[in-house]
């Protein structure tokens, strides 16, 4: 998984020595997520909320975003995880991360010990795809 994060900071140009603010990406990278992160994740959802589902509080959201710093050992701050990046990508970071850490792949495939689930679920159409 990987989160990029801005900064904006305060450089001076070479030639004038004039302030200049400028923006700085960092990419950050975790190639997994420990089982001691997904079991703590499993706390917060237990304890808290189901974050896929229901809109968290802020607390709710910290203590997420808290575990997101720690499976990317604390690269980053929490403050800088809110700071570098839009709302928007936040959100999708979150629920990168959330599905990263159930073990389940952002390219759209479903694992294989995961598929029968979702087979069970389907209910086949009797009509052929014609109403009656």
């Amino acid at each position: 998984m990987i989160i990029k994060l801005t900064k904006m900071v305060v450089k001076k140009e070479e030639n004038t020595q004039k302030p200049v603010i400028i923006e700085e990406v960092t990419e950050y990278q975790t190639p997994f997520v420990s089982g001691l992160i997904y079991r703590k994740y499993m706390e917060l959802v237990e304890k808290n909320v189901d974050y896929v589902k229901e809109a968290p509080t802020m607390e709710q959201l910290d203590d997420l975003i808290a575990l997101i710093v720690e499976a990317f050992q604390n690269q980053f701050t929490i403050d800088e995880f809110y700071a570098g990046q839009s709302t928007q990508v936040m959100k999708e970071k979150i629920t990168e991360f959330i599905f990263f850490a159930l073990g389940i792949p952002m390219d759209g495939e479903i694992p294989e010990d995961v598929k029968g689930d979702f087979e069970e679920d389907a209910t086949p159409s009797d009509s052929g795809g014609k109403d009656k």
